[in-house]
């Protein structure tokens, strides 16, 4: 699927693809980690090419 990011389709830095996997990542911090909350951390969006597998990392989700 194309996404795109500030008006602009998303782009591989690599092959220069536009369809992308998406999927969600926890930003864990050490703190949290220490404590046993890291539920309590950031949630980034993922897209993995699908020519490559090159991973391309967003805090605000991409749009479809």
């Amino acid at each position: 699927m194309q996404y795109q990011a500030g008006g602009t389709i998303i782009t591989c830095p690599c092959c220069k693809h536009t369809h992308f996997d998406k999927d969600y990542r926890q930003l864990n911090t050490r703190g949290a980690t220490f404590f046993g909350l890291d539920w309590t951390n950031k949630e980034a969006t993922i897209l993995i090419c699908n020519k490559c597998s090159y991973i391309l990392w967003f805090m605000q989700e991409p749009t479809s």
